[in-house]
């Protein structure tokens, strides 16, 4: 539910509230908040009282915890920093930021993000998400027959009349299900492929649709299912348990004009046949393997899930039973493939895929089932109308091929101005839908679709009034848009007040540099220079004339049409300490000497130890990014200072107790809807 933008804020208000200041404790007399509980902090007209700022350390929810701190420091620091981002946030407010219109603009958009899922039942939300994980255990195979009709017809009865009668054909055996679906199926894709549809599993399909295969035994009809797509008749072919990912590697010869798809599965047989006699599969990958991101790699395409491979592959890979064995010659549209399993994902639990499964469920049309009936619900309790019988009339004074061109040019003539829904003191003509219905696009049925649209339109006209009431009826809720609202003032206000003029300014980061002398300094470095390039031959090449007693310079200097095409390059590079990655390789290197060929991610490298160079201070631009950091920081506490100066900011540490003084309610498990980032 959050964006990258969220994760940013969301550091930010951290940054804030972690970051320098200094306490102005006042010994005073304890006054008590509206709620009862001291006040622990006050600016300008405004105060802290230590049930909201217990809250807020809460909701801070160790963010900016110091394991080093004791408990009770820990809450007195977290006062100051409260105290210094609130003032940042009124001084953001005053200065009208949030008057801008990207503010406001990002602020809505945010809103309605996190607001729209805010009715989705808990209970109904995890029966979806239940269901989904129950049905993933397996996959089905099936095949349907479809028969077309509108959503909102009021009359089905012949279209379910044909269906069931077809059904009784097939189950006679009078006809087969696929010759039946190649005559009758109303899907275009029918004739060609006798309503096989393939495999499907939970979140796959329209629910209707994927219940009837789940619960129609191979082999067999469904009776008649109704979905937004018209009338189906399901046959599942084929059930078994899916697998979540496996892990496998693989060989490809691929076809070109030069190597026939013949030849390429003949080179693959071959492979294989010296796999299965006891060669290793990840050498023979390396030598033969025309797939340029795994052959190096010995074939290895890590883990991975049903969708993200070509079909046959894919269907081939998944087939293999057991790890270690391998498969036939696969064709694939890149060519001829010989495939390795190396693995098989188990299944995670219920828990472990909550967060994967709700983010699905979210995104079906089952789950949007319940936003509808929160419009619902909404009306229900402001009171409100809905006319169908009007909007019926309305609609069928068109004729029923050409109402969506009639509603486009002229409305609905002397209907427009007749209230056709009203929910608690608003109402709603059929002007209103005039220009979002024309907008729609509508399939064989317009006259229906158009009446289902309406009473969706209403629905939603409902959501969006109960939404805009959440703050009022949802403290959480209230909580989390105001916290996203006020980090973005921050950020736009740091950025402004802090980060930018800090790093523009070069006479100050000049003054802070030179009154730091000898804090920037390198350490003792390895100065080596790394010839990278695509593929092995070409380093061992430059090896051999290393070893012969060329220069770098002058190794590269001799190959200057692979430097021209990008595939030779000289770079040079500083090693300090272990890093974990290929440049440790230098760190063993005496000076003069050079690196074996190295595999660093998609290239091969190739180093050489020019010098090892002393510790010593850096210089100006050297340091400039440690400058920034640092220089930010003192012109953000001088900022700090001021708008405490400025709000008369007064903090009473002596009345924070070092656990919290009030009950807070717990946050709930992972089930909750907002459990997925919004704390």
């Amino acid at each position: 539910m959050f964006s990258p933008r969220l994760a940013l804020l969301t550091f930010v208000a951290a940054a804030a509230l972690a970051g320098c200041g200094g306490s102005r404790p006042t010994a005073e007399p304890v006054a008590l908040g509206p709620d009862g509980t001291p006040i622990v902090a006050s600016w300008s007209a405004d105060t802290l009282t230590l049930r909201a700022f217990d809250e807020a350390y809460v909701a801070a929810d160790g963010a900016i915890v110091d394991s080093t701190q004791t408990p009770l420091a820990r809450r007195l620091d977290f006062l100051e920093r409260y105290v210094d981002f609130r003032l940042k946030v009124l001084a953001a407010r005053e200065a009208g930021y949030a008057d801008d219109s990207a503010y406001v603009a990002e602020v809505a958009e945010y809103r309605d993000q996190l607001a729209g899922p805010y009715f989705t039942d808990r209970r109904v939300l995890d029966a979806i998400i239940a269901d989904l994980y129950a049905k993933q255990a397996e996959r089905i195979a099936v095949s349907h027959i479809l028969f077309l009709m509108s959503p909102a017809e009021r009359d089905t009865a012949a279209v379910y009349a044909r269906a069931t009668s077809l059904r009784d054909s097939i189950e006679a055996g009078l006809i087969s299900f696929a010759d039946a679906a190649a005559q009758y199926s109303e899907d275009p894709s029918a004739a060609e492929n006798q309503g096989d549809i393939g495999w499907i599993s939970g979140g796959r399909t329209v629910l209707a649709f994927e219940d009837a295969a789940y619960t129609t035994p191979v082999g067999e009809v469904s009776e008649p299912v109704r979905t937004r797509f018209g009338i189906h008749l399901v046959h599942p072919t084929a059930r078994e348990a899916d697998r979540p990912a496996i892990s496998a590697r693989h060989i490809l010869i691929s076809t070109s004009e030069e190597v026939s798809a013949d030849s390429a599965e003949a080179v693959i047989a071959s492979l294989r046949e010296r796999v299965l006699a006891g060669e290793d599969f990840g050498d023979l990958a390396r030598e033969y393997s025309d797939d340029p991101g795994s052959g190096s790699r010995g074939g290895d395409l890590g883990e991975f899930t049903r969708g993200r491979m070509v079909p046959p592959f894919e269907e081939a890979a998944f087939a293999l039973a057991t790890v270690g064995d391998v498969s036939q010659p696969v064709a694939s549209r890149f060519g001829s493939h010989l495939i390795q399993l190396t693995g098989v994902a188990e299944r995670p639990s219920f828990e472990e895929a909550y967060t994967n499964l709700r983010t699905l469920a979210l995104r079906l049309p089952r789950t949007a089932v319940r936003r509808q009936a929160v419009g619902r619900e909404y009306i229900a309790e402001v009171g409100g109308t809905y006319d169908e019988a009007l909007v019926r009339e309305a609609i069928d004074q068109y004729p029923a091929d050409s109402v969506q061109q009639y509603v486009q040019s002229v409305g609905f003539g002397e209907y427009n101005d007749r209230t056709f829904a009203t929910i608690g003191d608003s109402s709603y003509v059929l002007r209103d839908l005039a220009l979002p219905l024309a907008r729609q696009r509508y399939g064989p049925h317009p006259a229906g679709e158009m009446i289902e649209a309406i009473r969706a339109y209403v629905d939603e006209k409902a959501v969006e009034m109960a939404l805009a009431r959440l703050e009022d009826r949802d403290p959480e809720f209230a909580r989390v848009f105001r916290s996203y609202a006020d980090g973005v003032l921050l950020f736009r206000i740091a950025e402004d007040s802090v980060w930018t003029p800090a790093r523009e300014d070069t006479d100050g980061l000049r003054a802070y540099f030179d009154a730091r002398p000898g804090q920037f300094r390198w350490p003792e470095r390895r100065r080596a220079v790394a010839f990278r390039a695509p593929s092995d031959s070409l380093l061992r090449a430059v090896a051999a004339d290393l070893d012969a007693g060329m220069t770098p310079q002058a190794a590269l200097a001799a190959r200057q049409d692979l430097v021209d095409d990008d595939r030779l390059r000289l770079d040079t590079v500083y090693v300090a300490d272990s890093t974990g990655s290929a440049l440790d390789a230098v760190l063993s290197l005496r000076v003069g000497d050079r690196s074996e060929v190295i595999l660093e991610r998609a290239q091969r490298v190739l180093y050489v130890l020019e010098a090892i160079e002393p510790p010593r201070d850096k210089t100006f631009q050297e340091a400039r990014a440690e400058l920034i950091t640092g220089y930010q920081d003192q012109v953000e506490s001088e900022w700090e200072a001021r708008l405490r100066a400025r709000y008369d900011a007064r903090t009473y540490p002596s009345r924070i107790p070092a656990t919290s003084s009030v009950s807070l309610p717990e946050a709930e498990g992972p089930a909750t809807v907002l459990s997925d980032g919004a704390r």
